[in-house]
């Protein structure tokens, strides 16, 4: 990323409208924004990976959070964006990634939040793929792999 390209990511994530104010992470807007553009630009041909994370901190406090957040983002790649959906819960895009490198992705991120978490860390994996038409799609097959992690008592799904 060049030095225009560097200062138009930090302003994004420094401005409140796109920022979530619980841990400073991108917030649901600005997943949407930026998820809708990684959507389009997959049909020609830009792989990327859809990453759910739920690290046990439903319920869990504002610093508890913040901590989990803070892991998810450094361990993550500055290409990555790393957003605070609510609930405990935490979605990270990776861009220029197949479900090979979502994988190595979960993994470093359980290593990272292994002292953080207050419980089971579970992942769901979906990466894009030409045959998925509606962007809610992918969505969804992350949701239903990170459920069905949950239920397993933590680790990591495919969807």
């Amino acid at each position: 990323m060049n030095g225009s390209g560097r200062a138009a990511a930090e302003l994004a994530r420094s401005h409140p409208a796109l920022t979530d104010a619980q841990t400073g992470l991108a917030n649901r807007l600005h997943f949407d924004l930026v998820y809708n553009y990684l959507f389009e630009a997959g049909d020609r041909g830009l792989p990327f990976t859809v990453m759910l994370v739920s690290a046990g901190a439903e319920g869990g406090d504002e610093d508890e959070i913040r901590r989990i957040g803070q892991a998810i983002e450094k361990t993550s790649r500055r290409s990555d964006l790393v957003s605070h959906m609510g609930s405990g819960r935490f979605v990270v895009l990776l861009l220029g990634t197949n479900i090979q490198g979502g994988r190595i992705a979960a993994d470093r991120i359980e290593a990272a939040l292994g002292d953080i978490a207050p419980g089971a860390i579970s992942f769901g994996l979906a990466a894009y793929h030409g045959t998925i038409r509606e962007s809610q799609e992918l969505l969804r097959a992350a949701d239903t792999a990170l459920l069905k992690a949950e239920a397993a008592g933590g680790g990591v799904e495919f969807g």
